[in-house]
């Protein structure tokens, strides 16, 4: 799988992370035991400076998987996203 294809799999996932799982102490402490920023930095950001951060640790930390792994971490989330699919094989589709 290329890279842009991994990419349409992390960014989702981590969306889906960042919107439902809203524990920010957690954040903190994972962008701390990442080595990211100390516990004083850490704490002095603002909110939309910590969503940012720990989105970017996340995407950072899925890039170094493997896909079958980054798949695992979907499954194991629960992410569903929406496929656009063309007219011609949705009729295709509802026919079969």
């Amino acid at each position: 799988m290329g890279q842009l294809d991994k990419t349409s799999l992390i960014q989702p996932l981590v969306d889906h992370m960042v919107t439902n799982e809203k524990d920010v102490k957690v954040w903190r402490k994972e962008l701390v035991e990442s080595g990211a920023f100390s516990n004083e930095q850490v704490m002095g950001l603002d909110d939309a400076s910590l969503t940012l951060s720990y989105r970017t640790m996340l995407a950072v930390q899925f890039q170094g998987l493997r896909t079958e792994r980054i798949l695992t971490e979907i499954e194991k989330h629960q992410v569903a996203w929406a496929v656009d699919i063309d007219d011609n094989f949705q009729q295709g589709a509802i026919c079969y």
